[in-house]
């Protein structure tokens, strides 16, 4: 960050979020599609008829880290009631002593499609609560993967599943991989709600999130939700792994030191149909000049942006701050947004000059429930944008990533992408059709010139040696992609979170004259293990 981030605070938008303040019924942790959420191992196909509910035009479009607690102070409507429990089943659980319940059951799961790709994983998942204030929730799998050989050729490189942690194995056998999370929430009153765990988390109401998104492996962290009247105040501190792609073998702890993050969004549900919010991050290494430093203290202050202030005193670690918006248009429409600004000077934006730290992200949205009026047909659309070296910092062990994937977008930086998703769904069945284009800059091949894609790269190359202005989104190795795909699944228990699916997709590569073409058809059954990523 630089000097003039105090003066930008002064000069950017004000953007806040929303929060609800709701008596809460019990503490089980159900989230969705949005604002901070605890760990979780659901998916969007069982969160899109849960959604298209709460935008309804006569629910308030509050959202709260605690849906599954507060549901009923929200929505109105016995359809609604039935459906939450119809999904997430909290009045039957498989144990139950006193206060205390719980519930026990395998995950499995494996895709097999065309050319000897496959996918299978097996584990096991349990949680549970005591009373109306402690919940929890683990889960734990281990799986082996052959995956389509432009995923391969990723993880070759970055010896990492995505969004599953290390990789054992090579192209030619597969990889072999072992993830868990988990969580501990305790609601203190209806104000306070304290969660410690590791998992991932999904800041935003995009299918991507310039803020914080669930891409990555999930990492340890304590989390401290305050809600009171339309505000809600999230602070979060993890600790996370620096693993730096190099093509080369890495073994457990081997290349991977800890870095340690803070986190603090502060929500406004300015009305019915209007939010926003207020986005803040800072990120700095476990090891300076020779010694461990350990957690930093000093981050634990829970004032938002008071670490712009400090800058100037000389501070080397690495802030982004930012915001979103959401305004709920007509009975069932939502327009959504993000801004991400990682460094800013004022002098050169004006210029238009493509200062390379000018580094900010952008994203905007819209989302549209029982489209044309065909009950269950959803369409979403949105564009995301960040400018080259955006995420990067002086010292690559500060970077906006974990565990080797960006804490953002897949895609880094320097690129432009826009995803689109048509989706019709009756209780068990959905059909989902989808659209994604992309165009993002690469580094030259075989050279130390860094083009600004790479968040893993050290920006005092750019600083010190190369393009300092004219930077552009999509310089470099200007590479086109487009994935197209089409899905059916059918939840056969919304218990275990099990449903089948089947589908095709290809996805065209295009760099220069050459053309790269991959088609995928696969046919699997799975438990919910959360969203992960592989349209990168």
């Amino acid at each position: 960050m630089r000097r003039y981030y105090s003066i930008l605070l002064f000069l950017i938008p004000v953007f806040y979020s929303f929060g609800q303040s709701a008596k809460k019924r019990d503490s089980i942790n159900i989230p969705v599609n949005t604002y901070p959420q605890p760990t979780t191992n659901l998916d969007r196909d069982f969160l899109l008829p849960y959604q298209q509910l709460l935008n309804d035009k006569y629910c308030p479009v509050a959202t709260t880290t605690n849906y599954g607690a507060n549901y009923n102070n929200s929505l109105k409507g016995a359809d609604t009631v039935a459906y939450h429990d119809y999904i997430f089943n909290n009045n039957k659980d498989m144990f139950k002593a006193g206060d205390f319940r719980a519930n026990v059951y395998p995950l499995f799961g494996g895709d097999y499609g065309d050319a000897g790709i496959h996918d299978y994983y097996g584990g096991v998942h349990t949680d549970g609560a005591i009373g109306k204030k402690f919940s929890y929730s683990v889960n734990y799998i281990g799986g082996f993967l052959n995956g389509p050989s432009y995923l391969d050729s990723i993880i070759k490189y970055d010896k990492v599943v995505p969004g599953m942690g290390m990789a054992h194995g090579s192209p030619q056998k597969g990889y072999t991989y072992q993830y868990w999370d988990g969580f501990v929430s305790y609601n203190l009153n209806s104000i306070f709600n304290f969660e410690a765990g590791k998992g991932k988390q999904f800041w935003g109401d995009g299918y991507r999130s310039l803020l914080l998104s669930d891409v990555t492996n999930s990492y340890p962290y304590f989390k401290i939700t305050t809600t009171i009247w339309h505000l809600q105040y999230t602070i979060m501190y993890t600790a996370m792994q620096n693993i730096t792609p190099l093509g080369t073998p890495l073994s457990r702890y081997a290349n991977a030191p800890t870095k340690y993050g803070a986190f603090h969004i502060l929500n406004w549900n300015a009305s019915k149909r209007l939010n926003f919010s207020l986005f803040e991050a800072v990120i700095w290494h476990g090891d300076e000049g020779g010694s461990y430093r350990s957690f930093d203290v000093n981050y634990l202050n829970p004032v938002i942006f008071y670490r712009p202030v400090e800058f100037s005193l000389g501070s080397p670690d690495n802030e982004l701050v930012g915001g979103t918006f959401k305004i709920k248009v007509a009975r069932n429409g939502q327009f959504y947004g993000q801004v991400l600004i990682d460094d800013f000077t004022i002098k050169n934006t004006l210029k238009h000059d493509g200062f390379w730290a000018n580094k900010q992200g952008l994203q905007f949205g819209f989302k549209e429930f029982n489209l044309f009026n065909a009950k269950n047909l959803s369409f979403q659309t949105e564009i995301d944008y960040v400018r080259p070296y955006t995420y990067t910092e002086a010292d690559p062990s500060q970077n906006y990533s974990n565990y080797g994937q960006p804490l953002g977008d897949p895609m880094g930086a320097n690129f432009i992408e826009s995803a689109s998703f048509l989706t019709w769904f009756n209780k068990n069945l959905l059909i989902q059709g989808s659209l994604m284009v992309y165009r993002v800059g690469y580094d030259t091949a075989n050279s130390t010139f860094d083009w600004g894609q790479n968040i893993f790269t050290s920006y005092n190359y750019i600083e010190k040696q190369y393009n300092q202005f004219g930077n552009k989104v999509g310089q470099g190795i200007t590479t086109y992609y487009g994935i197209v795909g089409l899905r059916v699944a059918y939840i056969i228990s919304p218990k275990m979170h099990l449903k089948v699916e089947a589908g095709a997709s290809e996805r065209l590569e295009k760099q220069g004259p050459q053309y790269i073409s991959s088609p995928y058809v696969y046919i699997g059954i799975k438990t919910s293990l959360g969203n992960l990523y592989n349209d990168f």
